[in-house]
């Protein structure tokens, strides 16, 4: 019997959609809808962060380009694999619902993950616990591996603009961020809710393109 899978844009929901279906509706519905890639936010920051992910798979070699990545990433503990998607299908009274996600580090037999945030503006502990990026890692480790994670770490390099682009200052901090079962099982709670809102909206919309005038 095939599954009935929940019927999105993209046929998945990731962390981003959530975040911005909640946030901006109509922006949503414009960049997936519509597929209005030119309203995607992209920025000089975001590029970095590409930078540092490099790094992260070049950190044992030594013609690195950019040192003061390289030393930043250096002073990070590592997990054994680096950037790679989680994907999951979630069975569900509503239908399969499939969710991505991509940690940039996770360590494959704990299953621990870390994820890297950069920037001029500063983290704290109570910014990383609120951070729900962390909950939906934590969410998908439990639907595929079955494991109950407590606590993950959210790592900050702070970066500041120079004459050559971003930069890393040379302060790296990492906050640990705890999880419960509750805390799991909320953000699948809200993961199903947004999924069915998305549906029935991007429904509504195919019939009304499809309709003949």
């Amino acid at each position: 019997m095939k599954k009935k899978l929940i019927n999105l844009p993209k046929g998945y929901l990731s962390y981003s959609q959530v975040q911005l279906w909640n946030n901006d509706r109509n922006r949503y519905i414009e960049i997936y809808f519509n597929s209005r890639d030119d309203l995607r936010v992209s920025n000089a920051g975001m590029d970095y962060g590409k930078v540092v992910a490099e790094a992260l798979e070049k950190e044992k070699e030594t013609d690195i380009e950019d040192i003061l990545t390289h030393t930043a990433v250096s002073l990070l503990p590592k997990y054994d694999i680096r950037d790679q998607e989680i994907e999951v299908e979630w069975r569900s009274k509503e239908g399969w619902l499939k969710i991505i996600g991509r940690p940039d580090m996770l360590d494959s037999k704990t299953f621990n993950f870390r994820e890297i945030k950069t920037g001029k503006t500063k983290w704290s502990e109570s910014k990383a616990q609120k951070h729900l990026q962390m909950r939906w890692y934590a969410m998908l480790i439990y639907i595929k591996y079955g494991k109950i994670l407590h606590e993950a770490y959210l790592d900050w390099i702070e970066t500041e603009n120079t004459d050559e682009g971003i930069k890393p200052t040379g302060r790296v901090e990492s906050f640990k961020v705890v999880f419960s079962l509750s805390d799991i099982l909320s953000t699948m709670a809200l993961a199903m809710k947004t999924a069915k809102e998305i549906e029935i909206a991007y429904a509504s919309h195919v019939a009304v393109d499809h309709k003949p005038w």
